[in-house]
């Protein structure tokens, strides 16, 4: 651990302040990091390895990318403290609105680059194959964890709409959003004349859904969040999306060095440690009721599996850290609308 001191030195500086700030709100790497603040590589890399010295970034390996983020689950409370009271005020930080908007035009260079990828894929057979490998296992599993009945239920980043049929055998109501309007096309073929009346197809980005607060009781998340620049963005919208009561299901890949799955899946992270994931459902205010890692029986070798439910609960205020995260959501949701229109 280091010294209170040393923390305290290596806060003492504009450039490795704004680093935190942007750091706070979203794992970037090094090269993204360069077009936010606009300086060299030897410089930012120095600030970072003072930030990381002191315990307040951590970095995780994306195959060959590098990504720094703040250190939110640090076990020294004085670390959290920092990092809690940084957030509080970073308003008052140098460049808070040029940071902020480089920091937008950064996360919104990832969603085209997915959106763009998911647009190419007009045909059924092709999208199937490029969405995601071995899905129909994928989609089992997914389902195994669903009660049998469902009143309304959100398929985040639906794709081609494989899950549909299934779950509009379970739920009364369907709501499918998705990023590109492509996707949602083949969504509605594949859902057929069942989702006439029974499921709504909604544009709209997984961070700030089209949906109105509870209206859902169920939400999944089927090998989507690697897709998503932000995934704990697009949990915290989950559980707004959700009614008390209501249960979110993940399943996506865990970390993973394959880094293959960039060019031919358009995955923009590289799978997740059931230790964020677990952490990014508590910050949103779920009760994780299930997190573990899954290995999928087939006959040819397949990538580790997480797999997590959470509920929202029915009396349980939202923590003071999912209000902070769902504040920036919907400061830079507003910045993403106005960049959009």
């Amino acid at each position: 651990m280091p010294e209170p001191l040393q923390i305290h030195k290596a806060l003492a500086d504009e450039t490795r302040l704004r680093l935190m700030r942007l750091l706070g709100r979203s794992p970037l790497n090094v090269n993204e990091i360069l077009s936010i603040l606009q300086m060299g590589q030897s410089r930012i890399s120095r600030h970072l390895r003072i930030l990381a010295e002191a315990d307040l970034v951590t970095r995780r390996r994306e195959g060959t990318w590098i990504y720094y983020e703040s250190h939110t689950d640090s076990d020294w409370p004085l670390v959290k403290d920092t990092l809690s009271l940084l957030s509080d005020h970073e308003r008052e930080l140098p460049a808070y609105e040029n940071d902020l908007q480089r920091l937008e035009e950064a996360i919104e260079g990832r969603r085209q680059q997915t959106i763009s990828f998911f647009d190419s894929l007009t045909d059924h057979k092709v999208a199937g194959d490029r969405q995601s490998p071995d899905g129909q296992t994928y989609r089992e599993i997914t389902l195994s964890l669903l009660p049998d009945q469902i009143d309304r239920v959100l398929d985040l980043g639906t794709g081609s709409g494989l899950m549909l049929p299934s779950l509009l055998e379970r739920a009364k109501k369907v709501v499918a959003v998705d990023a590109s309007q492509t996707m949602l096309q083949l969504a509605r073929q594949t859902a057929g004349k069942a989702a006439v009346d029974r499921c709504e197809f909604r544009l709209g980005d997984l961070e700030h859904l089209p949906v109105a607060d509870g209206e859902v009781d169920a939400v999944i998340a089927c090998m989507v969040l690697h897709h998503v620049p932000r995934p704990q963005a697009a949990i915290a919208e989950a559980w707004r999306a959700l009614a008390p009561g209501g249960e979110i299901t993940v399943v996506d890949l865990a970390q993973h060095h394959d880094e293959s799955m960039r060019d031919a899946h358009a995955d923009l992270w590289l799978g997740f440690r059931p230790i964020e994931m677990r952490r990014w459902l508590s910050q949103a205010g779920f009760e994780v009721e299930e997190g573990k890692p899954t290995t999928i029986e087939t006959s040819k070798p397949t990538l580790p599996l997480i797999t997590f439910r959470g509920t929202k609960a029915c009396s349980k205020q939202n923590p003071a850290k999912r209000r902070r995260v769902t504040a920036k959501t919907a400061r830079t949701a507003k910045t993403a609308r106005r960049t959009t229109k």
